[in-house]
């Protein structure tokens, strides 16, 4: 590997998570001959090796006034890491995407819409989007005004004059600059989880706006809101393969699943409220239903309109 190409896999490296990044110049650089994008590879997982062994470095430093002085950068959360996905950057993935994902015209605006993977763009105000599979984005009348159908993993730049107003489902959010994850099925079920700073949520069944900070999540299933704590590195899990789970109702574990099944998952009244914790690996999408229905000793019930999680007999 030549050192141009190493030197210039660390320039964009270095500025991947600034707010003025050309992410039309990184993905022409990336297009340009193969061996760019897996010198970018090789970096991003050593700086993700040397975060994740801060300590071990800290420990082994010398016990003096000048170990004292030595700064070990510390780990730095996975949100601000794009994931390696399928032995390849999720952000070169995402970057490609933003070529080969434009957005349809439509009257009043501009629509992405995702199939089997997932893709990001770049909406455009410094506001960067994720979109999940089986997913469908519409920006009306420029770049604040956002309406989400599926999931979406939102790194918005922090602008204090900023409105941006994002409707998904029952719920709206609102927010100046932040990192959070929305997921929802377009009717009654939702969910706003904030890895960095905080966002605030408008519903039908809310009096007021709830403020949502980071390390929080809100989920709203049929009117009922509910408000807990999300762990920060999880949230937007499914960029990288996983799903994870935390006390979470399993009307919201099967609103991820339909993105990836095939097909719309529906759950029994009487256990829409149940909870599952764990990591499902997404792989093959069909066999997550029978995963869960495994774990909760469920029963999977397959019709003409989907599939449904009822009670085991």
């Amino acid at each position: 590997m030549s050192e141009t190409i190493d030197a210039a896999a660390a320039r964009w490296f270095a500025v991947q998570d600034a707010d003025d990044m050309d992410w039309d110049g990184f993905t022409a650089w990336l297009e340009a001959d193969p061996r760019h994008g897996a010198a970018f590879d090789r970096l991003a997982l050593l700086d993700d090796d040397i975060a994740a062994q801060a300590p071990a470095i800290r420990a082994l430093l010398p016990a003096n006034d000048m170990a004292a002085d030595v700064d070990v950068a510390p780990p730095v959360p996975a949100r601000r890491r794009w994931p390696v996905i399928g032995g390849t950057l999720a952000v070169a993935a995402a970057a490609l995407a933003l070529t080969i994902g434009l957005p349809t015209r439509t009257p009043d605006g501009r629509m992405w819409q995702t199939g089997a993977t997932a893709q990001a763009v770049d909406v455009g105000e410094g506001v960067r989007v994720t979109i999940a599979p089986h997913s469908r984005l519409t920006a009306r009348g420029g770049s604040q005004q956002l309406a989400l159908q599926g999931a979406a993993y939102f790194d918005v730049a922090h602008r204090e004059d900023r409105a941006l107003a994002i409707a998904a489902g029952p719920v709206e959010i609102r927010d100046i600059g932040t990192r959070f994850d929305v997921s929802t099925d377009g009717r009654g079920v939702a969910q706003v989880a904030v890895a960095e700073g905080q966002v605030a949520v408008a519903a039908g069944a809310l009096a007021t706006p709830r403020t949502v900070a980071a390390g929080q999540r809100l989920s709203l299933i049929d009117g009922r809101v509910a408000q807990g704590r999300a762990d920060p590195a999880d949230i937007g899990g499914w960029r990288g393969g996983t799903l994870s789970y935390s006390d979470t109702p399993l009307a919201l574990v099967a609103v991820d699943l339909s993105r990836y099944a095939g097909a719309g998952i529906r759950v029994a009244p009487s256990i829409a409220d149940r909870r599952f914790s764990g990591a499902l690996t997404v792989g093959d999408g069909s066999k997550l239903v029978e995963q869960v229905a495994a774990i909760l000793d469920l029963r999977v019930v397959r019709d003409p309109d989907g599939v449904r999680l009822e009670p085991a007999r």
